[in-house]
Parts: C-alpha cells; sequence; structure tokens
C-alpha cells in the first residue's frame, strides 16, 4: 500500500472522527436545552434559542466533516489539522457541561473559556484565565441582572445568592 493512500486513509478517518464529535456535542447541546426551563412570561424559545443555535451549528460542522476534503493546490495536500488542539476545546465543553449544573455558571463557563483559548494559543497563559473570568463575569451579570435569567451560581451560592 502507497504512502499517499495510508496518508489519505489516515485523513478520511481523522475528518470522520471529527465530524462525529461535533455530532455528539450538537445533539448534547440540543438535548440538554430542553431541561433549561422558561420563565413565566417569556416567549417558548427564551433560554434555548442560542444553545439550539450553537448546537445545530454544530451538528452542521459534524456533517460537513463526513464530506472528502478539499485538496490544497500550493502544497498538494490536505490540511491535517492538530489534535491536541481539538482535544483541549472538547475537554472545554465537556467539563464545562458537567461542572455547570454542581458548580454553576461562572466556573463551568470559565472552563469552557480557558481549555478552548488554550486550545487554540497552544499554550498556558494566564492572561487567558483573566480575560475569561472578566467575559464570564459580564455574561453572568448580563443574564441575571440585565435579563432576569436564573442561572445556577453552584459553589458560589454564598457569595452570589441565587439557586
Amino acid at each position: 500500500m502507497s504512502s499517499d493512500n495510508q496518508s489519505s486513509r489516515a485523513q478520511r478517518w481523522q475528518e470522520g472522527a471529527i465530524g462525529l464529535v461535533l455530532l455528539v456535542l450538537g445533539a448534547g447541546i440540543i438535548f440538554g436545552t430542553f431541561s433549561v426551563s422558561a420563565l413565566p412570561g417569556q416567549d417558548s424559545l427564551g433560554p434555548r434559542l442560542f444553545p439550539a443555535l450553537i448546537g445545530g451549528g454544530l451538528i452542521l460542522l459534524g456533517l460537513a466533516h463526513f464530506r472528502p476534503a478539499k485538496m490544497d493546490d500550493r502544497e498538494g495536500h490536505a490540511d491535517e489539522g492538530h489534535w491536541p488542539s481539538l482535544l483541549w476545546m472538547v475537554a472545554g465543553l465537556v467539563i464545562g457541561a458537567l461542572a455547570y449544573k454542581p458548580l454553576g455558571f461562572i466556573p463551568a463557563a470559565w472552563a469552557v473559556f480557558f481549555l478552548t483559548a488554550r486550545g487554540f494559543a497552544g499554550k498556558w497563559d494566564w492572561r487567558h484565565g483573566a480575560i475569561g473570568l472578566v467575559v464570564v463575569l459580564i455574561a453572568f451579570f448580563g443574564f441575571t441582572k440585565g435579563l432576569g435569567l436564573n442561572l445556577p451560581t453552584g459553589i458560589l451560592k454564598s457569595i452570589l445568592g441565587g439557586h
């Protein structure tokens, strides 16, 4: 078997694996949106809209990974991607999803931000954690105080109040 054939087969396997991970994450997010209840006075979509859109987008991206990869005309091969970066980002999503109810929105969202930033940057940087904390706090108080949504406070309940 030629080296090019093996490389092509490995590339198809990697694309399929990434597509499958994206499909599962998208389906999990959409499934999870059904556990979020709308507050009285909100329309039926309420807090479900954006998670459903994100889940749907992940499903579309996952499906796109099952089509053959385009060849890079300049180099003659498809981009192989970077598995460690993908794993950091998937770890962020999984940890965020698992930590959301027990730890609360702030630690879960911070983990998603920090681990995704780690995946994109390729190295640890304390600034990712600091920026992530600021973004998460703005989001938390924007949703809870600005929009009146109840996000879980988890381990920070004694500081923030709430549920």
